[in-house]
């Protein structure tokens, strides 16, 4: 009976140490992707909020293009199916322009880039952060670490659970083609929202935010240039970041997942290979003691 018994705890203890074993292998990141910094070719969309009617023909154009259902609530977040949403937002300075596009930043030191496991998410030649839904493991961790709150997961299989990320991808399919940008600046009726390269729009905006502010409008600002290494998505706003609910720390998130790669996921590495030894001890010691028992 004592040896029956120290047979199972044993086999129990070597079955601990397997799924200590496995558990590294899956949670382990396989891939790694590096930001490049912003050239004067690359691609962005600027979007000014002094001239947003809150139209929502953005929305809409956005949901046509990528075939997402319809959402009919106003003022709804950002989502799965849901990749360009007007805010109306309250305590902004300007009382007559309280509306705000939420979409995709594409920032150059991406964080959402950085943690992907898989490539899903990578940085575009053209500047943007692209997306492969074929590719996404659906992990879920540029959802944990973008600063923006962007990417979200969905359910892509509803027989294993299977899930995948999605965001705004810039309509890359076409822009890299050639036949046209991104849906929603095409859409936008009051020039809001426009496209072109990043370096023609940074002067377009600093001319913009200095016009603004002779205007009489001292909270003007852009927003956009330096955070997050630069982003594609540049913003010319009429108050503060916070009154629009963006984070003025972007940096500490794209940090954050640099310490992730650079340091977690090293040490991941060595976690599995010492749970791989320690398998590989149990097993042997497992045996080891079967024999001598079997012999006794």
């Amino acid at each position: 009976m004592q040896a029956s018994k120290q047979r199972m705890i044993d086999r129990r203890g070597f079955l601990k140490l397997t799924g200590a074993g496995l558990g590294g292998v899956l949670l382990r990141p396989s891939g790694e992707v590096a930001a490049a910094s912003p050239g004067d070719d690359d691609l962005a969309i600027l979007y000014d909020a002094s001239q947003c009617l809150g139209c929502r023909a953005c929305e809409r154009a956005c949901k046509e293009y990528n075939n997402l259902p319809d959402v009919e609530e106003p003022n709804s977040g950002l989502s799965a199916t849901t990749w360009n949403v007007i805010q109306q937002r309250e305590g902004v300075e300007l009382v007559g322009w309280p509306f705000f596009n939420y979409q995709c930043m594409h920032c150059t030191d991406a964080a959402c880039v950085t943690v992907c496991p898989s490539g899903a998410l990578a940085k575009d030649e053209q500047g943007f952060v692209s997306f492969d839904a074929n590719t996404c493991i659906g992990c879920g961790y540029c959802t944990q670490f973008c600063p923006f709150g962007v990417p979200h997961l969905q359910v892509a299989n509803l027989i294993t659970g299977e899930a995948k990320a999605a965001k705004c991808t810039f309509c890359q399919d076409k822009t890299r083609a050639g036949t046209g940008g991104p849906s929603c600046a095409e859409a936008c009726p009051t020039g809001a929202l426009t496209w072109g390269k990043r370096a023609t729009l940074l002067n377009q905006a600093k001319a913009r935010v200095s016009q603004l502010k002779a205007e009489g409008y001292r909270g003007a600002m852009l927003y956009g240039e330096s955070e997050a290494g630069g982003l594609h998505r540049l913003s010319i706003l009429l108050d503060e970041p916070a009154a629009y609910g963006l984070p003025t720390d972007v940096q500490g998130a794209t940090t954050v997942a640099m310490i992730y790669k650079k340091i977690l996921r090293p040490v991941t590495w060595g976690v599995f290979g010492a749970a791989l030894v320690g398998v590989t001890a149990a097993f042997a010691l497992a045996r080891r003691t079967i024999h001598m028992e079997e012999v006794e």
